[in-house]
């Protein structure tokens, strides 16, 4: 059966380097449509009338267009992808009903999930630790692009939060508050990865997943929390997955913000670093 895939989605958004990743593991062929976010950029396309309309009511991406058929969600798009055969013989979702269980499992720890509040799960953590460079970009935007989001963006906690970087200031305070919680995940991961290459041993799902959060986590500056030696599991890990070709046709091939990025870290590390790499030592030692 012949398919037709269309991916609407943004270079740097998170669940959108998800899909790409799974489409590239499973060898598929799409169409590419760039979206530019609302809090990205003045073009604002997740607001524009076409795509609040035909795409996704609630300006979110990604969306995957499966010939006539309109997919939401990332999760639930990569167990439709999983479905489809692609040119490469992979499955991102394994047969065995256990293994289903305890990937959904990770699967929904390692993503943006809908009703899950920001911070209360490792995939809700990484993108706390971008809120600078988010920040950033809102305060760059125009006015009218402000008002824009005001009276256009559906999602009320979205135009809450961009509002807020807009008017004030959040980046210092962010961080701080997942610390705790996001190095004890990083150690139970440490435990989770014993004598394994991949989460549930073979790659899956969840392992796209910690994929992009961790190169979210290499492009804040914060790589060498991957990369300690209290956390070998972790290490090695982290080198198998960002070998993937995958992860250059997925993520690397999509740059988006280097130069903000560049010159948000020209003066020096990421301040979050030290403080995290501390608290790993000392849960560790305890």
């Amino acid at each position: 059966m012949n398919q037709k895939l269309t991916l609407y989605h943004a270079h740097w958004s998170l669940c959108s380097q998800m899909v790409r990743v799974a489409l590239y593991e499973k060898g598929l062929q799409f169409k590419s449509e760039r979206i530019k976010l609302c809090d990205h950029s003045d073009e604002a396309g997740n607001l524009a009338d076409d795509f609040l309309k035909n795409i996704n009511p609630t300006a979110v991406v990604p969306v995957l267009k499966l010939n006539d058929e309109i997919i939401r969600d990332s999760a639930y798009i990569i167990e439709r992808i999983d479905d489809l055969d692609g040119d490469n013989k992979i499955n991102l979702w394994p047969q065995d009903p256990f293994k289903r269980r305890e990937l959904k499992k990770w699967v929904e720890d390692t993503t943006i999930t809908e009703g899950v509040g920001m911070g209360k799960s490792l995939g809700t953590m990484v993108p706390l630790f971008s809120t600078g460079l988010i920040e950033d970009l809102i305060k760059n935007l125009k006015f009218r692009s402000i008002l824009r989001i005001i009276f256009k963006h559906p999602r009320r906690d979205r135009k809450i939060a961009f509002l807020m970087m807009y008017f004030f200031s959040l980046k210092q305070r962010i961080g701080p508050i997942v610390y705790k919680r996001f190095t004890r995940e990083l150690i139970a991961l440490e435990e989770n990865l014993k004598d394994k290459n991949f989460l549930l041993g073979e790659f899956s799902h969840a392992d796209i997943n910690l994929m992009c959060c961790f190169n979210r986590l290499a492009e804040m500056k914060l790589e060498s929390l991957l990369e300690m030696p209290e956390l070998p599991n972790v290490a090695n890990y982290w080198q198998n997955i960002k070998a993937r070709i995958s992860y250059q046709r997925g993520i690397l091939d999509y740059p988006d913000h280097e130069e903000m990025l560049e010159k948000i870290f020209n003066s020096g590390p990421n301040p979050h670093l030290e403080i995290m790499q501390n608290q790993i030592i000392e849960n560790l030692s305890s």
